[in-house]
């Protein structure tokens, strides 16, 4: 066998490995929503008078109601792959490429199967609100899928400072993910008392590591931390700003009253435990960075010890000779 057959052979399970990762990374973001039951959410614009048990199995849930689960299982797929990639590099040469594709193949097919099953139901062809309904969906799920790209491309990067940022930046999804798993045991109808706390102070747990594995230097990194607690305080209330300003059905369509919905109640949301979620967040990470400090510092000088500088020895005359 040539070299060149050799190199040819080889190809296609360098490129199927991370072509599964990717493909790995994108159901397992959707996964609790799957093993949570993946029925359709009840519809307001739905034609047909269904129980909720009867509604269709879809990949995604399409509702104005789930933008923040569907936000976080779409966005966590391209991190999930990320990392996956990320760690999978260390020992081997791996193409990144093909691991956004498997990422973008599992989200395409997510998004077909769940709005055809969702445009089934609707009166598309006289109802302007059902369009305007689908059509928002649609296209802000779309935008959450180019963001997993971004978050794959993110996490996976060489850098620890810009793939430590990609965690922190999907931290607050994160935590919604995470208490989709107690949902998809427990059902919503019963959901644990001690949700809420999962989903605030994980966000706050998965910033602190974040930034601990960042680090301090150079000092530039210093940014990150700024922008990662910034996002941490921000995005949940923009988030439930948004869900607010989508979650009105007699407003659906009206965007000046949306944004004035979503706006409004921006302030009140920002308020709410956001200030001392950064704290816990900051002291998780300072208190972390100074304990790997400190190891750090002690294993260099285990080192040291363990091996000292050699003493040049003055050469005899024998030597010399």
């Amino acid at each position: 066998m040539t070299a060149d057959t050799a190199a040819h052979a080889a190809t296609p399970p360098s490129r199927l490995l991370p072509f599964l990762i990717g493909v790995g990374g994108g159901v397992l973001g959707l996964l609790p929503w799957i093993l949570g039951g993946a029925r359709l959410p009840l519809q307001n614009l739905w034609v047909l008078s269904t129980m909720p048990d009867d509604m269709p199995l879809v990949l995604l849930p399409v509702s104005q109601y789930y933008v923040i689960v569907l936000f976080s299982i779409v966005l966590l797929g391209g991190v999930f792959a990320g990392l996956t990639l990320r760690i999978a590099a260390r020992s081997r040469t791996i193409a990144a490429w093909p691991a956004a594709l498997g990422v973008l193949a599992v989200h395409v097919l997510a998004i077909v199967e769940s709005f055809g099953m969702t445009a089934s139901g609707l009166a598309l062809g006289s109802d302007p609100q059902a369009v305007i309904y689908l059509a928002g969906l649609l296209g802000g799920t779309v935008v959450v899928a180019a963001l997993a790209q971004l978050a794959f491309w993110m996490t996976s990067h060489r850098s620890a400072g810009v793939a430590a940022f990609g965690v922190a930046l999907a931290a607050v999804p994160f935590g919604e993910w995470i208490g989709r798993w107690f949902l998809a045991f427990t059902g919503e109808v019963f959901p644990p008392v001690f949700l809420p706390a999962v989903v605030q102070w994980v966000p706050a747990i998965v910033v602190g590591l974040a930034l601990v594995w960042c680090g301090v230097r150079p000092l530039p990194r210093l940014l990150v931390w700024a922008a990662s607690l910034l996002v941490l305080w921000l995005l949940p209330a923009v988030l439930m700003s948004i869900l607010s300003a989508l979650g009105f059905r007699l407003i659906l369509g009206d965007f000046p009253e949306m944004v004035a919905q979503g706006v409004g109640i921006f302030p009140a949301l920002l308020a709410e435990d956001g200030v001392l979620t950064v704290v816990v967040a900051l002291a998780i990470a300072i208190a972390g960075t100074i304990v790997r400090m400190l190891v750090g510092r002690n294993g260099r000088r285990e080192v040291e010890r363990g091996h000292p500088a050699s003493v040049p020895q003055r050469a005899t005359g024998r030597e010399s000779a």
